[in-house]
C-alpha cells in the first residue's frame, strides 16, 4: 500500500515575504554599503547547485510513504559546504535555499572555512519508529553520497531540527560503509556522539554563543546606553522563546551568570514569574510532562503574546523563523532582541522593533555557536587526535611549576597554593571541554567586535553590519581564490 503525505505550512498567517525573501531583503540593503560590483553580488546571492528527490520509506506497517527531500549548496567559495539537516513537515526548498545561503553569511561573518549548505526531508521525525528513521536517514544519506552532496570534501552535514547526533551517526556510518578507503569520512558529519568522533561541548554550542554574543554586547557602555540600560548580565531580565537546546543552554548560561528568565514560550504553552524562573529545573519538569502545563513555580500563560507583551530586558527568539513580524513585534517591551534562531525577525519586525528603539543582535552572530563548534569537531576528525592531548601534561606541569615558584617567593606551602587554585584547574591542563568552550569565545568575540566597528562605521544597524563583513569576506576569497565571474 502507498501513502501520500500532505504538506502542513507554517506560518500562512503571516502576510509577509517568507523566509528566502527576507534574507534577500536583508542582503539587497546590506550590498548598498559593501562597494561591490552588481555581478559579484548576483554571484554571490544565487544558490550554486540545489538537489531536490523523492525518498520511499518502507513503514513498520508495510505501507510505503514517499517524502520530498533535498540538499542545497549555497556557495563553493569555500569547501566543504556546511549545514544542517532538519526532519519537518513544514520543510519546502525556498526555506532550504534560505537557510543555506543564511549559512554561507553566517560562515563568514565569523570567518570560518565553509560555504554554506543546508538539507531537509519532509517528513514528521515524531511519527516515525527508530527502526523507520533509520532506513529513513540511511537512504537519504546514500542518494546525496551518489549525487555528489556527501563527503568530507564537499559537504558536511549537521544536525537541525528533527535531527540529533544519531542521524548523525547514521548518515556517517552509510558513507563510510560505501567508501572504506576513504581515510577521512568519519569527517562527513558533525553534531555525532563523542564515541563516534563527536565533540564535548557541541549540544549546548548554539545557546553558548547565544551566552557570549549577548554578554558582549551588556557588558558595552555604548549599546547599553542607547537603549537605556546598565551594563552586566547579573539582574537583568530575559524571555526566551523557545526551550529546545538552543533556548535551554542560553538561559542555562544566562541564569548562571546572573540573569534571571522571567518566561519561556513554547507552541503549546508558555511560563511566567516576575521573580524568575530556574531554567534547569523548568527542563527537568518539560522532558517529563512534555509541556509547561502544570509547573508549580510559574504562571501558566495560554497566549505567546501575552508574554511578549510583558515587560523585560532581553528577549530571545530561539525557534523558528519569523516568528517576530508585523503582528507581534510591537508588543515586545523589551531593550534588546537576541537572535537564538534563523530568521526569526521579519524585515518589517526589524522596523518596528527599530522605530521602538529595541537593539537587534542579529542571527547571523547570535546563532553561530554550533557551526563553530562543528567546526571543531570537523578538525578534529581530520587530525585523527583529541584537541590539546599533546600538550595537555605539558601545560599542568608548566602550571604546577608555576605555582611552585610563586609559592616559595611568597612563602607559601605549596599544597596549600596548588588546593586554591584547583576549581579554576591551573593544575590540570584543559580538556577537550574546556578548549571547545574557550575557542568558541574567542572567534564570538572577535566577530562581535567586528560587527560593531562596522556598524558604527557605517551607521547601519548591527544585522547589516554582520551581512557587510560577511559578503566582503565571501568576496576576498571569490577574487582570492580560483573561483571568478
Amino acid at each position: 500500500m502507498i501513502r501520500h503525505l500532505t504538506r502542513r505550512m507554517s506560518h500562512s498567517h503571516i502576510n509577509e515575504p517568507n523566509f528566502l525573501q527576507m534574507v534577500n531583503i536583508f542582503f539587497d540593503k546590506a550590498s548598498q554599503y559593501t562597494g561591490m560590483r552588481p555581478e559579484m553580488l548576483e554571484q554571490i546571492k544565487n544558490t550554486d547547485t540545489v538537489l531536490q528527490m523523492t525518498i520511499p520509506l518502507a513503514r513498520d506497517d508495510g505501507t510505503i510513504t514517499f517524502h520530498r527531500a533535498y540538499r542545497a549548496q549555497h556557495s563553493h567559495h569555500k569547501l566543504p559546504c556546511k549545514g544542517g539537516t532538519r526532519y519537518s513537515p513544514n520543510v519546502d526548498l525556498p526555506e532550504i535555499e534560505a537557510l543555506a545561503f543564511l549559512m554561507t553569511l553566517k560562515c563568514a561573518c565569523v570567518n570560518l572555512p565553509f560555504g554554506g549548505g543546508k538539507g531537509g526531508i519532509e517528513v514528521d521525525a515524531k511519527a516515525l519508529s527508530e527502526a523507520e528513521r533509520e532506513r529513513l536517514t540511511r537512504r537519504y544519506a546514500l542518494e546525496l553520497g551518489k549525487k555528489g552532496f556527501l563527503s568530507p570534501a564537499i559537504d558536511v552535514p549537521g544536525p537541525d531540527l528533527g535531527t540529533g547526533e544519531q542521524e548523525m551517526a547514521w548518515m556517517m556510518d552509510t558513507f563510510v560503509s560505501h567508501h572504506p578507503k576513504n581515510l577521512n569520512g568519519i569527517a562527513t558529519t558533525t553534531g555525532k556522539p563523542i564515541e563516534l568522533g563527536g565533540i564535548p561541548g557541541r549540544a549546548e554550542s548554539t545557546g553558548l554563543g547565544v551566552f557570549y554574543g549577548v554578554r558582549e554586547f551588556l557588558t558595552d557602555n555604548y549599546y547599553m546606553e542607547k537603549v537605556g540600560l546598565s551594563t552586566g548580565i547579573a539582574g537583568k531580565t530575559f524571555i526566551v522563546q523557545g526551550f529546545g537546546n538552543v533556548g535551554y543552554w542560553a538561559a542555562h548560561f544566562l541564569h548562571k551568570e546572573g540573569g534571571k528568565i522571567l518566561g519561556v514560550i513554547e507552541h503549546n504553552s508558555c511560563v511566567f514569574n516576575e521573580n524568575g524562573i530556574d531554567p534547569d529545573d523548568l527542563k527537568n519538569f518539560l522532558v517529563q510532562r512534555k509541556s509547561f502545563n502544570g509547573y508549580p513555580k510559574a504562571e501558566i500563560v495560554k497566549d505567546q503574546n501575552d508574554v511578549y507583551a510583558r515587560e523585560c530586558d532581553v528577549v530571545i527568539p530561539a525557534a523558528i523563523e519569523r516568528s517576530i513580524n508585523g503582528t507581534n513585534a510591537g508588543l515586545l517591551k523589551c531593550k534588546v532582541v537576541a537572535e537564538g534562531a534563523n530568521g526569526p525577525t521579519t524585515p518589517l519586525g526589524q522596523e518596528i522593533l527599530e522605530k521602538n528603539n529595541v537593539l537587534v543582535l542579529p542571527d547571523l552572530l547570535m546563532n553561530a555557536g554550533g557551526v563553530t563548534v562543528s567546526y571543531f569537531e570537523y578538525v578534529k576528525n581530520l587530525g585523527h587526535i583529541k584537541p590539546g592531548l599533546l600538550t595537555k601534561r605539558w601545560g599542568a606541569k608548566r602550571n604546577q611549576n608555576i605555582i611552585e615558584t610563586i609559592a616559595k617567593l611568597k612563602n607559601l606551602d605549596t599544597k596549600e597554593a596548588v588546593a586554591g587554585l584547583k576549581r579554576v584547574q591551573y593544575t590540570t591542563g584543559a580538556s577537550e571541554l574546556n578548549l571547545v568552550y574557550s575557542g568558541l569565545e574567542q572567534i564570538m568575540t572577535e566577530a562581535v567586535q567586528e560587527t560593531k566597528v562596522t556598524s558604527q562605521k557605517l551607521g547601519v544597524n548591527l544585522r547589516i553590519a554582520a551581512y557587510v563583513n560577511s559578503l566582503k569576506r565571501i568576496q576576498d576569497s571569490t577574487l582570492e581564490g580560483t573561483i571568478g565571474l
